[in-house]
């Protein structure tokens, strides 16, 4: 991954584009009935990623896999995409869908050889690991198992898997819009060797700032994920972009 990326968020619900606060499917907030139209948005507005992620494969509650499909064709973007993603053929569906990166998040906890066979396939450049901890205790299955693992010592495991890139998730912040645990994110990257993409509490384009100056720095950081602060339009998507380049 090249330089620092700031990656607008699609999270899909029954079709629709939704935000959920600290990952509840209780608190969720319906924010478009069209996810292709708001992924049109975001390329229109310069964006060279998208983060997608389908909740009701995450929850074990059916799949927006066509939908994926649909928004991995948009022009001008690169979708990342995460969520149910628990065996190869999983894998297999979205990347030949035309997702430009799958993100493993259960099964890098409950089964680490799907992720070395997967790099081994696909390549690090097309797996991403998705570490969700609240500190540093990690959870699964949509947020509601924790692992009983050390965050540190899990991404350190899965580096030496073969794994290049880490989204790591503050549940705590996720959707609540109270600044990123970016020194967090940092110390994670530097203890696993990985690079990190920082993901939950974005607020606008002071914290959007924060993130592309640690990478600068070289403190590990590759880009972050901004989904709730655009939707209620505290950030505007064009000037967060220009920000974090």
């Amino acid at each position: 991954m090249a330089g620092f990326a700031l990656y607008p968020a699609i999270d899909l619900r029954r079709g629709r584009c939704v935000r959920l606060e600290k990952g509840m499917a209780e608190r969720e907030t319906v924010y478009g009935e069209d996810p292709a139209a708001v992924a049109a948005g975001f390329a229109e507005a310069g964006a060279e990623w998208i983060h997608v992620v389908d909740l009701d494969a995450a929850f074990g509650d059916g799949s927006n896999r066509p939908l994926i499909r649909t928004l991995a064709a948009t022009p001008g973007v690169r979708v990342q995409t995460g969520g149910g993603l628990r065996t190869e053929a999983d894998l297999e569906e979205v990347l030949d869908a035309g997702a430009a990166r799958a993100v493993i998040g259960t099964a890098a906890i409950e089964n680490p050889e799907l992720v070395r066979a997967a790099v081994r396939r696909w390549g690090a450049d097309r797996i991403a690991v998705g570490l969700d901890a609240r500190g540093r205790r990690p959870a699964a299955r949509g947020w509601v198992q924790e692992s009983g693992t050390d965050l540190f010592d899990l991404a350190k495991a899965l580096v030496d898997s073969g794994v290049r890139t880490i989204i790591h998730t503050d549940i705590e912040r996720d959707g609540m819009m109270m600044g990123p645990n970016l020194d967090l994110s940092a110390e994670l990257a530097a203890h696993a060797g990985a690079e990190v993409i920082v993901s939950g509490g974005m607020r606008g384009i002071q914290d959007v700032r924060a993130v592309a100056a640690a990478a600068r720095e070289g403190r590990g950081i590759a880009g972050a994920i901004m989904g709730r602060a655009i939707y209620e339009g505290a950030v505007d998507v064009a000037e967060a972009l220009r920000a974090a380049r």
